[in-house]
């Protein structure tokens, strides 16, 4: 990014009366700095939130101000990119007149006369109230996983108690599917509380959530072989897409063999506006008896995995392919279409 000669001589087009006016109101810190990376100028704004006089700023002076444990992080980023003549994004917190420190965020960028390189332009924002309301978001997050995951833990402990005092072999399978459910939607949570934004990359977060069930389906022995691409899509989305995969691969592992042998996962955008999640093990592959068959049983988690499908308007297709092979396609949100 370069200022073009135009906007370099700003303050001689306009006027210096002109340009002094428009900067000192401007409801931003500016800055700017000489090729020696010394600052030679600052706004109005920045000289009444530091106190400091023009002369008090030059130089370094304005770095005395910035938060100790920021200082070095600071000038570090600010030579590393005036070295490379390239622009940069920082916070930092900066000592105001009063001695509070606040956060700010700043832009700079070089600038040029008449194709020389002329020093760096530079604004601040006052971020402190966002970076408050980011923490607080963050401490209600961790307090939602802590409580989601004791009450998990909670019916997870009940239904292992009734386990044990079943008699019927049957009842105990039920229970036992019912108990790994359970701790695959921990797991799911656990994986997008690490996301914790509006949308959520499945490129990143499925391949996480699958090794995660691998982990605790079969410790360190499986495999997991993930060809990804980045698909951005709502947190909600997200949350019925991770309990799927959550699916299927505790069913690949239980049918496949996935414990000795690499569970393959796959997600792509197969035309625009429509999204691909393939996930298939190198086991014996669907028995004989028909899917649909099986659906009705409730077998392999068929049940769920259709009802879970149908409510993002998904399709599944069941097919045998050197293993088992499950092929899901959904439409992708609007705003995530083109992501």
């Amino acid at each position: 990014m370069q200022l073009d000669d135009q906007s370099a001589s700003l303050p001689t087009t306009m006027g210096e009366r002109e340009f002094r006016e428009l900067a000192d109101n401007a409801p931003v810190m500016i800055w700017r700095s000489r090729p020696d990376k010394l600052c030679d100028w600052f706004n109005q704004p920045w000289q009444d939130f530091a106190g400091k006089t023009l002369e008090e700023l030059f130089g370094y002076g304005w770095a005395e101000d910035v938060h100790p444990d920021d200082l070095d992080r600071c000038i570090h980023i600010y030579t590393t990119a005036f070295d490379a003549r390239e622009p940069f994004t920082m916070p930092y917190r900066l000592r105001r007149h009063d001695g509070e420190y606040r956060w700010l965020l700043d832009n700079g960028a070089p600038y040029y006369r008449n194709g020389t390189f002329a020093g760096y332009f530079g604004s601040c924002i006052d971020i402190t109230e966002q970076r408050m309301l980011e923490e607080h978001q963050r401490t209600l997050l961790a307090e939602l996983k802590h409580r989601v995951n004791n009450n998990l833990q909670l019916v997870i402990s009940f239904l292992q108690l009734e386990k044990r005092r079943a008699t019927n072999e049957d009842a105990k399978d039920v229970l036992q599917n019912a108990i790994r459910r359970i701790r695959g939607v921990g797991v799911v949570h656990e994986q997008l509380h690490e996301s914790a934004t509006s949308h959520v990359d499945l490129g990143d977060y499925l391949p996480r959530l699958a090794r995660a069930v691998l982990e605790a389906e079969c410790g360190d022995a499986a495999v997991l072989v993930a060809e990804t691409q980045g698909v951005r899509v709502p947190f909600k989305l997200a949350s019925t897409l991770g309990l799927i995969v959550n699916e299927l691969i505790t069913n690949a592992v239980k049918h496949g063999q996935g414990a000795t042998r690499p569970i393959g996962l796959k997600i792509s955008r197969t035309e625009p506006g429509v999204a691909e999640i393939l996930v298939h093990d190198a086991g014996p592959g669907f028995g004989a008896p028909s899917l649909a068959e099986a659906a009705r049983a409730g077998r392999m988690g068929a049940g769920l995995l259709d009802a879970l499908a149908r409510s993002i308007q998904a399709t599944l297709v069941r097919e045998n392919a050197n293993g088992a092979q499950v092929r899901m396609r959904f439409p992708l949100p609007a705003a995530s279409a083109g992501a």
